[in-house]
């Protein structure tokens, strides 16, 4: 088959450039003719502007200045981290150009998903182009894979109702997270089931694959270390991790997607996505607040903690840690970190019967008619 994914495929994060590729391989191991449509909503585009500054969001002249000043001066780091991520993209997925408009396509089916492509607050409103209403859908199997909201309190219900409704157009609806399915069986006809996350479908073997690539290997510190990886820098997470380094008598590594530090230099904040595979890789121990940093955890078989930062964010990795039974990796700031070991081996039982249900599921999905 002829398949177009639909994504968050273009977004500046490690997760959303991940789960993308790892999707890819996973429909091209399976034999399918697979491209990357290449759809970049403005809501994607603009928080990750190479000079974003926003006068509205000051309430005084002298904020306003001080935060034109700092938009600048961040401007360096916005272009580096930019330009490390279009590269990834543009070598490792297969873009296609598409006029969506285009009825006449050939294409045999579209895949959305996965990430928070129906996350409300992040394109304000659902984006009517992942929900698959647009003219060259018409006519062709649409699958939502592990499709996120990232949390249902994201919808309200001026909304819902569309989203709904565009949803009875789907061959089948499958979700990322438990609070989701449960949400859409409840108010709905439409019966959705919970799947891997793409970079959980796909395993670790795709990800050595970009390190062999690149020619990088686990990061070889002279040090132990402990790897903390945040989306955005959360300053008593930082300090919480520092704290758990010292006492593991392990140095601190920070990484921060979306950071922008001027003056601390610690702060790895435009590794390519190899380099923070490796960092991964290499790690003794591991603390993060991101989804897919609990999930590289797991891959690379790390002991470590998934930081809880609030309900919202929670809830993606609680449904994850739910599914393996690691409920008790998830710690707030200032809780002792775990003293338990995870056993693998445990977990990998887990981990490859929900891996081949999710496979075998989309499989199938793709080979009906």
């Amino acid at each position: 088959m002829k398949i177009g994914i639909f994504t968050f495929h273009c977004a500046a994060n490690y997760g959303a450039v991940l789960q993308t590729y790892c999707l890819q391989e996973v429909l091209k191991s399976m034999g399918h003719e697979v491209y990357v449509i290449d759809y970049r909503p403005k809501s994607l585009k603009i928080p990750y502007k190479v000079f974003f500054y926003n006068p509205n969001c000051f309430p005084s002249n002298l904020a306003k200045i001080k935060g034109f000043l700092r938009a600048c001066l961040v401007a360096p780091i916005r272009w580096k981290r930019n330009n490390v991520f279009s590269q990834f993209i543009n070598h490792n997925l297969n873009l296609y150009q598409m006029n969506l408009n285009d009825e006449s396509n050939d294409f045999d089916a579209f895949v959305f998903g996965s990430d928070q492509i129906w996350n409300p607050k992040l394109s304000d409103g659902f984006d009517n182009i992942y929900l698959g209403d647009f003219p060259a859908a018409k006519g062709k199997k649409l699958i939502a894979y592990a499709a996120s909201a990232g949390s249902i309190l994201n919808f309200s219900a001026e909304n819902i109702d569309y989203f709904l409704s565009r949803l009875r157009h789907f061959y089948k609806v499958t979700v990322r997270e438990k609070s989701l399915a449960e949400y859409i069986n409840r108010k709905s006809s439409i019966i959705s089931k919970i799947v891997f996350d793409p970079v959980l479908l796909a395993g670790s073997i795709p990800l050595y694959k970009l390190l062999n690539n690149k020619k990088i290997k686990g990061r070889s510190q002279r040090k132990p270390y402990l790897l903390l990886f945040q989306l955005g820098r959360n300053e008593h997470i930082a300090y919480y991790a520092a704290t758990v380094a010292k006492s593991k008598g392990l140095k601190l590594i920070e990484v921060v997607t979306m950071c922008e530090s001027i003056f601390n230099s610690n702060i790895k904040q435009t590794l390519s996505v190899e380099r923070l595979l490796s960092y991964f890789i290499g790690a003794s121990y591991i603390m993060t607040s991101s989804f897919h940093g609990t999930i590289l955890s797991i891959l690379f078989n790390k002991q470590f903690n998934t930081i809880s930062v609030n309900e919202s964010m929670d809830e993606r990795s609680l449904s994850l840690l739910e599914q393996l039974h690691l409920t008790d990796r998830m710690l707030h700031v200032d809780d002792k970190p775990s003293s338990s070991f995870i056993d693998y081996h445990a977990i990998h039982h887990l981990y490859n019967k929900k891996k081949t249900e999710s496979y075998n599921l989309l499989n199938d999905l793709l080979s009906c008619h």
